[in-house]
């Protein structure tokens, strides 16, 4: 994870919000899917990072209070 993850994720619903405006839809269908599943998988990506920092600084603190 890093500053591009989060680029990236900004960047991608920026293009989503593009998409869904178009009028017409058949045309934006594809893109939307794939947009937002590139969105998904790099928030997923950010939240992994998180969860784990979080559990490495809560063992952390529990290793130092022994």
């Amino acid at each position: 994870m890093n500053d591009d993850d989060i680029d990236v994720i900004v960047d991608l619903s920026g293009l989503l919000m593009v998409l869904l405006a178009q009028p017409d839809a058949d045309t934006a269908i594809d893109g939307m899917h794939k947009v937002a599943q590139v969105i998904w998988q790099r928030a997923r990506g950010v939240q992994d990072h998180f969860r784990k920092e979080a559990r490495a600084k809560a063992a952390s603190r529990a290793s130092a209070a022994l």
